[in-house]
């Protein structure tokens, strides 16, 4: 983390711990739509103006080992291979032939040197240059060098790979942005999956993520896992440009909310053994920086009240027995850390489908949570958001400055 960044977080800690009262140059938030939450029209303008235009976390580097390594990214209704090619660049096509359309990979992960289309065998090289065609003089019309795979837009940063839809979309760094500054000191590209796993939620994916972007609700939910080891006064928020986000929250004692590892690297920057510094990304990603490792999750829409959370337990490589017993250890501990957080959810959700409320409350902890909800007026195009749908922009003029 760079020196001004560092400043601003020390110091908003300070005045954080001496708050007694709501900051008098802050605005009162309106209360936001609930049908943000269950309306079909949003579902619909997220899809085109965020789902569609947006960086996407869609996998890790060091899943892909060597060349011909895959993985499918298999959500909002789209199946993409991430494969990593002979020259060593990972590459995105869309998982569909271009005879009929069908998956040529039906397994989640695996190594294949060529792709060959189950259906009709029709092969692709690691490139997606169409390369065989069984039968080929029986398609008069077809020219092999313009039916290759249709790529999908992709960049890495620091072993994270992001995809996006949308060919026009601005460079990958430039739309991390003041993630790059933020994350100096953590060694993120060393860093291997431990643990890989889905929980289904039947609610909009909106309202588990609001859930990891305040601890207004740690001390009520979490007493026995998260609040003794959390100083949850000194919670501050960093918010910047394009929705992304900075949390931080003073320890109350050690380097860590949990045991430490078999092995943990010796060159994390003191800030992050000193607070718990959690970065929220746009759209529906959640890092939280603890130096034993942490949970990486992604937050995807399967309809308007039901979600998916990713989750990926990122930690170091080793290959120890100790380790292993570590990470199972650390995934049953987080299983019930969230388990603790969704028995709400399903009746949050309902609550806002039936009516019950017309609008839902945030409140200056809360302040991140309005911050991304205008974030996805502003991608959307609120002239194309319904008056009765939309957020009143607030707080914009109480964005940080970014990092020299």
């Amino acid at each position: 983390m760079r020196e001004a960044a560092l400043e601003l977080l020390n110091r908003t800690m300070d005045e954080q711990l001496k708050r007694s009262e709501h900051p008098s140059d802050f605005p009162a938030l309106p209360p936001i739509p609930a049908g943000r939450y269950t309306d079909p029209r949003f579902e619909a303008l997220e899809k085109d103006g965020l789902w569609n235009r947006t960086w996407l976390l869609a996998g890790i580097a060091s899943d892909l080992p060597e060349p011909g390594s895959y993985r499918l990214f298999q959500h909002l209704d789209r199946s993409v291979i991430l494969s990593h090619g002979k020259d060593g660049r990972i590459r995105a096509f869309h998982n569909a032939c271009r005879h009929r359309g069908s998956p040529l990979l039906l397994e989640p992960q695996g190594r294949a040197m060529r792709f060959i289309c189950p259906y009709h065998a029709w092969g692709y090289d690691l490139e997606g240059t169409l390369k065989s065609v069984p039968s080929q003089h029986d398609f008069a019309c077809l020219n092999k060098a313009e039916n290759g795979l249709i790529e999908v837009r992709c960049d890495t940063y620091r072993g994270f790979i992001f995809i996006n839809f949308d060919d026009d979309a601005e460079p990958l760094q430039e739309f991390l942005g003041e993630f790059v500054a933020l994350t100096e000191g953590y060694p993120l590209d060393r860093m291997v999956v431990k643990d890989h796993f889905f929980i289904e939620m039947a609610c909009n994916w909106k309202i588990a993520y609001h859930n990891f972007l305040e601890i207004y609700h740690v001390n009520t939910v979490h007493p026995k896992t998260l609040a003794p080891h959390l100083d949850s006064r000194s919670f501050v928020i960093a918010l910047y440009e394009g929705g992304h986000m900075r949390f931080g929250t003073r320890k109350k004692g050690g380097e860590s909310l949990f045991k430490t590892p078999p092995i943990k690297p010796d060159d994390i920057a003191p800030v992050f053994l000193e607070n718990t510094v959690a970065l929220p990304t746009f759209p529906n990603t959640f890092f939280s920086l603890d130096p034993v490792g942490f949970n990486l999750q992604c937050f995807w829409p399967v309809g308007s009240d039901r979600s998916i959370m990713e989750v990926r337990q990122m930690g170091w490589t080793t290959e120890s027995e100790d380790d292993r017993l570590y990470w199972q250890g650390m995934r049953e501990a987080t299983e019930h850390i969230l388990s603790e957080d969704m028995c709400l959810f399903e009746n949050i959700q309902q609550s806002l489908r039936n009516g019950t409320i017309p609008s839902i409350w945030a409140g200056y902890q809360e302040r991140a949570l309005y911050w991304f909800e205008e974030e996805i007026d502003r991608r959307i195009g609120p002239d194309r958001v319904p008056a009765d749908l939309r957020v009143q922009p607030r707080i914009a003029s109480f964005m940080a400055p970014r990092s020299a």
